[in-house]
């Protein structure tokens, strides 16, 4: 769940409109073209449930199967009691159109946990806008841990990504490769939350948040596209998003002023594919 980083920018500014200069102390990046750090606003948070729809952490009907958040749209498995350690996905760097929304920004991820938990285990790439000025990079982030950017990455660019828990190790190993250009990273890490229950696995596009938590104007990225789904439970099930052995939630994004619509899935393909398309609030 991500977010941008965002520069000498107050808070209360942030509710609505960020200034040009949200990206200012961010530069072109160290010689390995990893982006340099900002100082940062607080990660995206797990998912939050828009006003009145039902909690996915521990209804084990399908009554819940659709439901609609402030944060969050794609599709996420989970089951009560069914522990899940792996989540995989193919999908492409949208091109943003920040004439359309200046200062504003998306991630799109894969991940553990963060649907009916504190803690989140994911990467992915945040596509934000600087001014009218786009700007793309990867990251990976152990929630309510610090986001870590690595690289930038183009719109069109081939990403796969994955999220694995090692129950050997106690480790979550968070890979992420751009195949188009062959950049890429492998991180081992410990759960930053005091538990990791490794209750859900998501593939989501995302409103970042400011430090408050608070959703920022989400981006206009057009639409993002995921393919390859793979999910595998902690017995060795491996699925698509669509499995006997867990139920499967499509997400829909709800915008916090209008309670309209600005980010929705389409149907799943064969329970491996589909796509995000944002929506402007009105």
């Amino acid at each position: 769940m991500r977010k941008f980083h965002v520069a000498g920018v107050a808070v209360a500014a942030l509710s609505l409109v960020l200034t040009a200069g949200a990206f200012a102390s961010r530069t072109a990046g160290d010689a390995a073209g990893r982006p340099d750090r900002a100082p940062a606003v607080e990660p995206g948070q797990p998912m939050v449930l828009a006003s009145g729809n039902p909690s996915a952490a521990i209804n084990s009907g399908r009554d819940a199967s659709r439901i609609s958040s402030t944060n969050w749209a794609g599709y996420a498995a989970a089951h009560p009691g069914t522990e899940l350690r792996y989540v995989q996905a193919t999908f492409f760097v949208p091109y943003l159109d920040c004439a359309s929304t200046p200062n504003a920004f998306s991630s799109h991820w894969v991940g553990l946990d963060g649907l009916n938990s504190r803690s989140v285990e994911q990467l992915g790439i945040e596509a934000g806008c600087a001014g009218s000025s786009p700007e793309y990079y990867a990251w990976y982030e152990m929630y309510p841990g610090n986001e870590s950017s690595v690289f930038f990455v183009k719109p069109g660019n081939s990403i796969v990504a994955s999220t694995f828990y090692n129950k050997r190790t106690d480790m979550f190993v968070l890979t992420l490769a751009d195949t188009t250009t062959g950049q890429h990273f492998t991180r081992s890490l410990k759960c930053a939350a005091s538990a990791c229950p490794r209750s859900s696995a998501e593939v989501i596009s995302e409103s970042p948040a400011d430090s408050s938590g608070a959703a920022l104007p989400l981006a206009d990225y057009r639409a993002a596209s995921f393919s390859d789904i793979a999910v595998t439970d902690s017995l060795g099930h491996r699925a698509t998003l669509n499995s006997k052995w867990w139920n499967t939630y499509q997400i829909i994004e709800i915008g916090g002023t209008s309670n309209g619509v600005v980010g929705q899935p389409t149907s799943l393909f064969q329970g491996t594919a589909f796509d995000n398309y944002w929506f402007r609030e009105n």
